[in-house]
């Protein structure tokens, strides 16, 4: 039906989709609606376009402002021509344009009817009045069908991307270091492979380092005990930058240390299968890492400002609470210092050429090899405990730190736990001297001087070599005692290496 008088329409242009970013759907969708609108004697006036790339089924996850807008024009006033909206006609390409969700279909038709504006809609080529029941009947219907096509797509899509996840198949944009590779004839991403572009690095030779370099380097210096202070700050000064051409953060360190995918893992829905790509990182070095940045209370044993290498590692032999290193500005030499009651105080000069010394000298011998090398024959099976260790270590903590909803589900969460640790403890038994923890490796390399390495190494890195050799089951736990008052005594004979 052809009007006898002209009609003053706006549009609602939106595309759910615009992987170009062009807006060329748009454009289109306006094209087709100019000359349909002509046939039919509609005049266009200023269009409702800001909702590119924005989806109108119940999935969107962003939000459609200029939808929002046209609602509240219409609520403005008492007709479509006086309120701020300021026409006759809602023009649209398709019924789906508007939206894809029933309840907001409603809403807009309600709002239409009220204020007497008609909508046509381009692909029926058909001028439709909320009023009229017929009309009405049909629009509504269009609804209900976009909202089924919705949630379908939705379904499908769901399901292929679990399929396409339990194949380890790759996945939207790859994380940094990786680039994709694509179907020549399809253009389907096929995997991921190793990012060799160069970017900055004025700590290489050439000036130069490979964008896949840089994660391996983020994860091998977290094993070795570097902090994410450290890394960030070393990056900064070497000039490197992340893909927004920034410097590197601490917490954008640990996200990327976090991420399963430079294992060759493919995570989806908390289930994580083998990739189909290669990793960029061995299994174990991604579950050590893992492990140590989701150890709580992490922030306040490594945040990358110790200063002291056996500080709050060593003990009070009177009370059993940690000794501090008291480093006075004035008055005083540097000591340890019981932190709880002050009642054990001792030179930290001594204390450390004692404890140091003796930690030097047990990774100079070669007892280290024994207490933890694997022997060459054995590296497979060490590499594989290990991961085995450290991936039953992280799912431990996770169990750990849930809040269960139920007394039920407590127990069961106990009950896992409890196999959890047997488990543990039976390979962690059988691992003993098959494993070289990362943080040792560098330290007892044959024909290597042990102290030239140690001061070179990073105070975290020294620090986690404490924690390690003063236990009970290697050096022992350093206690320090307080012996008779008003005498001098050496610090050795005040050191107690307790070993339970």
């Amino acid at each position: 039906m052809t009007l006898t008088h002209a009609l003053l329409g706006r549009e609602y242009l939106r595309v759910s989709d615009d992987r170009s970013k062009q807006r060329r759907s748009v454009t289109e969708q306006h094209d087709d609606n100019v000359a349909a609108t002509a046939e039919h004697d509609i005049e266009l006036a200023q269009p409702y376009d800001g909702d590119n790339d924005r989806s109108a089924s119940k999935f969107a996850t962003k939000r459609r402002a200029d939808f929002e807008q046209l609602l509240a024009d219409l609520r403005s006033g008492p007709t479509g021509r006086e309120s701020d909206f300021g026409a006759d006609v809602l023009v649209l390409w398709e019924n789906s344009r508007g939206s894809r969700r029933v309840s907001e279909w409603a809403i807009l038709i309600e709002l239409l009817e009220d204020k007497g504006v008609q909508v046509f809609v381009t692909v029926d080529d058909r001028l439709y009045n909320p009023a009229r029941p017929a009309d009405r009947k049909v629009l509504q219907s269009a609804a209900i069908d976009s909202e089924q096509e919705a949630l379908k797509t939705s379904a499908r899509t769901r399901r292929t991307a679990a399929a396409e996840a339990a194949k380890g198949r790759p996945h939207g944009r790859p994380p940094f270091g990786f680039r994709g590779e694509y179907d020549a004839k399809t253009g389907k991403l096929v995997t991921w492979s190793p990012d060799e572009t160069l970017v900055p690095d004025s700590k290489q030779p050439s000036g130069q380092i490979a964008k896949c370099d840089i994660p391996r380097e983020v994860f091998v210096r977290l094993r070795k005990g570097h902090s994410l202070l450290a890394i960030s700050e070393d990056f900064k000064r070497r000039g490197i930058l992340n893909e927004s051409g920034t410097p590197y953060t601490g917490p954008h360190i640990r996200s990327m240390a976090l991420r399963a995918a430079y294992a060759g893992k493919r995570v989806h829905q908390d289930q994580v299968t083998e990739g189909t790509w290669d990793g960029l990182i061995d299994e174990e070095t991604f579950y050590v890492v893992q492990r140590t940045l989701t150890t709580p209370g992490r922030a306040i044993i490594r945040n990358g400002k110790a200063k002291h290498e056996i500080s709050r590692i060593i003990k009070c032999g009177v009370c059993g609470d940690i000794l501090k290193a008291i480093t006075p500005e004035a008055v005083g030499k540097p000591r340890y210092q019981c932190a709880l009651r002050s009642c054990v105080k001792i030179d930290k000069a001594e204390t450390d050429e004692v404890v140091i010394g003796a930690m030097l000298a047990y990774l100079a011998s070669d007892k280290v090899y024994r207490d933890f090398a694997a022997s060459p024959g054995d590296s497979e099976k060490a590499a594989r405990l290990r991961a085995e260790v450290a991936a039953m270590r992280a799912e431990k903590d996770v169990m750990e730190a849930a809040e269960p909803a139920s007394l039920a589900e407590a127990r069961m969460i106990a009950r896992g736990l409890e196999r959890l640790e047997a488990d543990i403890d039976r390979l962690e038994e059988e691992v003993r001297n098959l494993t070289l923890p990362a943080a040792l490796s560098d330290l007892i390399q044959p024909g290597v001087n042990v102290w030239r390495r140690w001061e070179a190494a990073p105070i975290s890195s020294r620090r986690s070599i404490a924690r390690l050799l003063l236990t009970p089951s290697v050096l022992g736990e350093v206690r320090v005692h307080q012996i008779g008052s008003g005498r001098k005594v050496d610090a050795m004979d005040r050191i107690e290496w307790w070993r339970g």
